[in-house]
């Protein structure tokens, strides 16, 4: 059987391309989400060990493979996108999130061609030898080595979710499918984030099938032998047993006619493309900085920990390391009244005004003993508030990539109506409500990291559902919230996640933390914004935290945020500063931290 007959219908199909179609995004990214809606992921280059000791015969020898980075649909190509391309649905059973099927292979490389077409790329598949060119930038069908690759996700196991009794919570196959395909994406991802791998539909690859395949594949990105009559199908389906859920089960089918019937009903496919390179202007748009020297203003008197001393500290650190020159000053204003009281009352911001008023030298104490205040206080407070959303907008127009706030006071413990923790107004907070309001964003991430919980930021959305706020923090401790119970309600339940840690947590747990626990959840919030609380008060050495954080661990967290940044909202990311009392520990910490936000 020659390539150009099963590309046959290729021709008499080509001339479908709907010429209205949108281009497709083609950001750098993790996760990368077309214009037409289509989520890919952005799989990392590697090696792994494709096969397995305990496989059939043609699953055998195992042997190390390379595969280049590529991108690969998020989920199984659904009925909706399918018949977007005005193609005919083979399927047998129908729904718009149902997973095509009944599709031969020659319709599947077909919907690859349009699509490519229709977003501007160039196709892969030759309509007269049904060839693949894997130098074009198109979609196509993936092969085996990147189908395993992808499904195995760093695994080293038969399965990517490890023992077979937990098969159910990953994969639709014949002990819960109830004889029938399901909406794509409704158990759980594998550890790459990609759905549906181990069980709906099989999965057409690229690759002709060969039985001595694993005996003669090169090492890297093999593509299958040149010659044959089958295809290889990759996955387990609706109908199979749990034996063929494995990432290294394969199977050669006949690819098929244009005639679907000619296709069984567990056949379907995803697509891949070559990975885009970032654009050169993303890599050049700065990092932002924002200081004041009214930060140094806002007095707390001898010996206490948030002094002004932290900022000359930061700033002194970043200028010697030759940084400062290379980020793009923020000028820092104070704010109008009118972001502060979307998040406090107007009577506790003039409360604030009121009681800094007339101190002169001294430093008195406002709602608590450890809030003190001094006659620059609410000037410093105001400015804070406006440097943060210097940032923020700054972000938004385009100006700067991202921005760290050397600013203070602090911030995520001032409540509606009652300043605590060394906060007058809380920052995060307020420019949480600036990007829903000014910018009409639908969802904003805040992370903090400091070593205590940010209970006034947790009250403000508790109930909200347009912000997921994310703390990790030392448990029992100041302020005594953030219980991992403590979830959210209403239209906030689940927004708010808690990770209460204990002393000398150190930086690979906080970064498993971060890759198990925010990241997954990150992505499926799909955030338009991220802000970070950045305390500095986890670090090792610090007087009130015994967290045990180095600079590393500062910037393998930074590194994580940037990629959920970049993988849902462009990079936008604003941090701000928020505990740290140990000079040495805190100038090293943020000079970490930026520079990953510069890289």
């Amino acid at each position: 059987m020659s390539r150009a007959t099963l590309l046959m219908a290729l021709l008499a199909l080509a001339a479908c391309t709907p010429s209205e179609e949108p281009v497709a995004a083609g950001a750098s990214l993790p996760v990368v989400k077309t214009d037409g809606g289509v989520e890919m992921i952005r799989v990392p280059e590697g090696d792994f060990e494709m096969g397995s000791p305990r496989g059939r015969e043609v699953e055998q020898p195992v042997h190390k493979v390379h595969v280049d980075e590529f991108l690969m649909d998020r989920t199984e190509v659904t009925q909706e996108q399918y018949e977007k391309f005005k193609l005919p649905n083979p399927s047998r059973f129908k729904g718009p999130s149902l997973p095509v099927e009944m599709i031969p292979w020659t319709k599947a490389a077909i919907y690859c061609n349009l699509r490519s077409k229709a977003e501007g790329l160039e196709p892969c598949y030759n309509e007269d030898t049904a060839e693949c060119d894997f130098s074009k930038s198109g979609y196509r069908l993936p092969t085996e080595a990147e189908w395993e690759y992808a499904c195995r996700a760093g695994t080293k196991t038969d399965c990517s979710f490890g023992d077979e009794r937990r098969a159910g919570d990953f994969a639709w196959f014949a002990d819960n499918a109830q004889k029938k395909t399901h909406p794509v994406g409704q158990k759980k991802p594998n550890p790459w984030g990609l759905y549906d791998m181990h069980g709906n539909v099989a999965e057409w690859c690229n690759d002709m099938f060969g039985k001595d395949y694993y005996k003669s594949s090169v090492a890297a990105n093999p593509r299958g032998p040149t010659d044959g009559d089958m295809y290889v199908l990759r996955g387990g389906s609706w109908k199979g047993t749990a034996e063929i859920l494995r990432s290294f089960h394969r199977v050669a089918e006949n690819p098929g006619f244009a005639d679907a019937c000619l296709a069984p009903d567990t056949m379907g496919f995803r697509c891949v493309r070559k990975a885009p390179k970032a654009q050169a202007a993303d890599k050049k748009m700065p990092t932002g900085f924002v200081t004041a020297d009214v930060y140094l203003e806002h007095k707390t008197g001898p010996g206490f920990p948030e002094r002004p001393a932290r900022l000359e500290a930061i700033v002194k650190r970043i200028k010697d390391k030759g940084l400062l020159a290379q980020l793009s000053a923020i000028e820092a204003k104070p704010s109008a009244i009118e972001p502060i009281t979307a998040v406090h009352s107007a009577a506790y911001v003039e409360r604030v005004k009121k009681a800094c008023e007339g101190l002169g030298e001294k430093v008195e104490h406002l709602d608590t003993g450890d809030m003190p205040i001094s006659a620059k206080s609410y000037e410093a407070a105001l400015t804070a508030v406006g440097g943060v959303l210097a940032a923020v907008d700054g972000v938004m127009e385009g100006k700067i990539r991202n921005a760290f706030c050397a600013v203070r006071p602090p911030g995520h413990h001032a409540l509606k109506d009652k300043a605590m923790g060394f906060c007058l107004f809380n920052n995060v907070a307020i420019a949480a409500r600036h990007l829903l309001s000014k910018h009409k964003l639908e969802k904003v991430l805040i992370i903090d990291w400091d070593v205590h919980h940010g209970n006034g930021t947790q009250d403000e959305f508790y109930e909200d559902g347009r912000v997921m706020y994310f703390s990790t923090h030392l448990s029992p401790f100041y302020p005594r919230t953030g219980n991992e119970d403590e979830k959210g309600k209403g239209k906030g339940l689940g927004c708010i996640i808690n990770v209460p840690v204990s002393e000398k947590t150190g930086d690979e747990a906080f970064k498993k933390i971060y890759e198990e626990k925010l990241k997954p959840a990150a992505l499926a919030f799909k955030p338009d914004f991220i802000l970070i609380s950045a305390g500095f008060d986890s670090a090792r050495g610090d007087l009130l935290g015994r967290l045990d954080l180095t600079p590393d661990g500062y910037k393998a967290m930074t590194k994580i945020v940037r990629e959920i940044a970049d993988a849902t909202c462009k990079g936008r990311i604003v941090s701000m500063l928020e505990g740290g009392y140990n000079l040495d520990a805190l100038a090293d910490s943020v000079e970490a931290h930026v520079r990953a936000l510069m890289d």
